[in-house]
């Protein structure tokens, strides 16, 4: 396509060079540039920008987007195209070299600090039940259907996000559900999708290392359903928010088409008529748009039931039938690393999940604790170079509700662990608790440190016994740890695995 073709629309643009150059594809990380692409250049540092802009030439770009006077003229070859948010046109042109296939697509976009990906492999399977093939965008990656075409950002940058949409689009795939988190938004990643409906789980606090305070956490969420959503090509464009949610209330108020509201009160759109949540899953009655789903699901805990609520009215609201929507809910597993069951010592219940904030964790452990454990095992630590405030709220939550929290290393990046366990253990002092030793379990109150996270693991498997529940929170589906620069091989689950299985081999006989 030409340049002009591309973003000649849009305003405020300085051109240096030819509108009509050909451009035959998208790049914004230099080392991926191709010949003919046209190059965006992100970077935020003024001398990587520079660099970056260098190789993306040496590579074979043919036209650059720079924002304001960045050094784009080192090749006079190369057509130059000056703005203010070359994010933002990027997603322009990103919507018109694919052909905007969200306008064909329904898109739907799911946001909140928690149950996001739950909600998106819901949504995907419900769809699948109608049989034709879904897709997911999010933090596990990009599906369409079983095919994983992408891993990287939770919400990708526009031009992954479109030529996902396209592939998705060319393989028979009408409906695809996407998380579309805060820093998506405020980064303008998707500014020129249509989304076909929006989703809000709910709201409690997350990224704030980025947005500084909650209420920009909020805002930066709330311009999904204020901003984007109304601007929608799909004239039946509609909301679905948690009804119980305090956010979700000042969403609801503030959306101004159709909106949906879900949650357990009764009185909502969507909600449940009775509930059964055990050790084997959700058995429940929703009230669904004046429709009765009957729900039969393997999925754990009342987090859960808020997710398969969202998603409910989601798929009634496009149309979907009720025994549609309960086959799809029966069908789904959960999200890897999502409350994701891994043999454990016989008689327990041993649970690996992505709970890496104070209203996810909470969450989590009132869930299990409404299982009636014997005992609640909580294994968790805190990022690095994230948020520090959140770190002695999440210490006094497991403090709080488990019946043994261990704290361990998460991904620490270039922090000291030492150091992020000693601001967790602030909370955990705090729910009046003090460390102890292995052999002090079960004698006297307390809270174990072990740094090393598969040693953390041993600990919790050799001190469960038959009726407890052990959650390993934190890293989910992650696949690695993150320690001074290195990325190193690390998974929850398996280590459970390997471990169990060391531990088969110790037995005697065997």
């Amino acid at each position: 396509m030409k340049l002009s073709e591309l973003v000649g629309g849009e305003p405020d643009l300085l051109i240096q060079g030819d509108w009509a150059t050909e451009v035959s594809g998208l790049g914004y990380d230099s080392r991926r540039v191709m010949p003919g692409d046209l190059f965006f250049s992100l970077a935020r540092d003024r001398e990587q920008n520079r660099a970056n802009i260098e190789e993306a030439l040496a590579r074979g770009a043919r036209a650059l987007v720079v924002k304001g006077r960045e050094d784009g003229s080192a090749r006079p070859a190369a057509t130059v195209v000056r703005c203010e948010r070359p994010r933002r046109l990027m997603g322009v042109a990103a919507a018109h070299f694919f052909d905007t296939p969200s306008r064909r697509l329904d898109l739907i976009g799911v946001t909140g600090t928690s149950g996001k990906t739950t909600t998106t492999y819901l949504l995907a399977s419900i769809f699948e039940a109608c049989g034709a093939p879904a897709g997911i965008i999010g933090t596990v990656g990009i599906f369409v259907g079983p095919r994983k075409i992408y891993g990287g950002l939770t919400t990708p940058e526009s031009a992954d996000f479109e030529a996902a949409l396209a592939q998705m689009e060319r393989a028979g795939v009408r409906r695809a559900a996407a998380e579309i988190s805060s820093i998506g938004l405020a980064e303008e990643r998707v500014e020129e999708l249509n989304f076909r409906a929006c989703v809000l789980t709910n709201l409690g606090r997350d990224h704030l290392d980025y947005h500084r305070t909650e209420e920009n956490y909020f805002a930066a969420k709330l311009r999904l359903f204020t901003e984007l959503l109304p601007k929608s090509s799909h004239r039946d464009a509609f909301a679905v928010v948690r009804g119980d949610d305090p956010f979700g209330q000042r969403v609801l108020s503030a959306v101004k088409g159709r909106a949906i509201s879900f949650g357990l009160a009764r009185g909502l759109d969507v909600y449940p008529l009775n509930v059964s949540i055990g050790t084997d899953g959700i058995r429940a009655s929703i009230a669904a748009l004046g429709k009765r789903i009957e729900v039969r699901s393997p999925l754990l805990g009342e987090i859960n039931l808020l997710n398969i609520l969202g998603a409910s009215a989601v798929s009634v609201a496009l149309g979907i039938e009720a025994d549609v929507v309960a086959e799809g809910l029966r069908r789904c597993p959960g999200a890897p690393g999502r409350l994701e069951a891994v043999p454990g010592p016989p008689g327990t219940a041993v649970l690996v999940d992505y709970a890496h904030k104070p209203d996810a964790l909470e969450a989590v452990l009132r869930a299990l604790r409404a299982l009636n454990p014997r005992r609640l095992v909580c294994v968790f630590g805190c990022g690095g170079d994230r948020d520090r405030g959140k770190r002695p709220l999440m210490g006094e939550i497991a403090g709080r509700m488990a019946h043994l929290a261990i704290l361990t290393s998460d991904n620490p990046r270039s922090e000291d662990p030492h150091a992020i366990i000693a601001d967790v253990e602030a909370g955990l002092k705090a729910a009046d608790l003090g460390r102890i030793a292995p052999a002090e379990v079960g004698r006297k109150p307390g809270y174990l440190v072990e740094p090393d996270r598969r040693a953390a693991i041993a600990l919790a498997l050799g001190l469960v016994t038959a009726g407890d529940i052990v959650v390993i929170a934190g890293k989910g589906h992650e696949d690695y740890q993150l320690v001074a620069g290195r990325r190193l091989d690390f998974d929850d689950r398996a280590v459970v695995r390997e471990l169990m299985a060391e531990s088969s081999r110790q037995m005697p006989g065997a």
